[in-house]
């Protein structure tokens, strides 16, 4: 798990360095390119886990968060209950970017932990920020996504249990484990 940390980590910098010079230029530039990619890393590094891990219960579950998730953001899009802050359309609630990037980050948090979800959670926030500054999205659109996200990911995400043996030392002994699935 580990390594597939520092690999997409090494991707995200590699990408935030390479596009830096128009990613982070102001209002109406090419921001949206790195809130994009980012709203597409956070649930590939999520999936990524769950292929590393051998979790294709996760891996299934996460296609359930995904979509889930996505159809709810359009579903009340669809109701065009408000317009952006750019003018160019009444979509602006939630913001389906955030919606997306969170997907993959509040999947980590619930299946694997906090600490393996800090990238994607990392990658979320800076998508929401680039939907803000670009003015596509007010801040109340990007927590309504979150949030979202949230409650689908509560509702269908269980907390990854893995198989095997663990083997656990310390000053008062030995203990061995075994967990299972029937």
């Amino acid at each position: 798990m580990k390594m597939l940390n520092r690999v997409l980590l090494g991707i995200v910098v590699l990408f935030s360095v390479f596009d830096s010079a128009k990613a982070w230029s102001g209002p109406f530039a090419d921001e949206t390119r790195l809130g994009d990619l980012f709203m597409v890393m956070a649930p590939a590094y999520a999936f990524g886990m769950t292929m590393m891990e051998e979790d294709y219960k996760g891996t299934l579950q996460l296609a359930e968060v995904l979509v889930a998730t996505q159809a709810a953001t359009e579903g009340i899009k669809a109701l065009k209950l408000e317009e952006r802050p750019n003018k160019h359309d009444k979509k602006s609630f939630p913001s389906g970017h955030a919606a997306g990037a969170f997907s993959g980050a509040m999947f980590v948090h619930k299946r694997y932990g906090w600490k393996p979800a800090l990238i994607p959670y990392a990658m979320s926030i800076i998508t929401s920020y680039t939907r803000i500054d670009t003015q596509a999205h007010y801040f109340h659109d990007t927590v309504a996504g979150a949030a979202v996200a949230g409650l689908f990911t509560w509702i269908l995400v269980d907390e990854y249990m893995p198989k095997g043996v663990s083997v656990n030392a310390d000053t008062t002994g030995v203990s061995v484990g075994f967990k299972t699935a029937f």
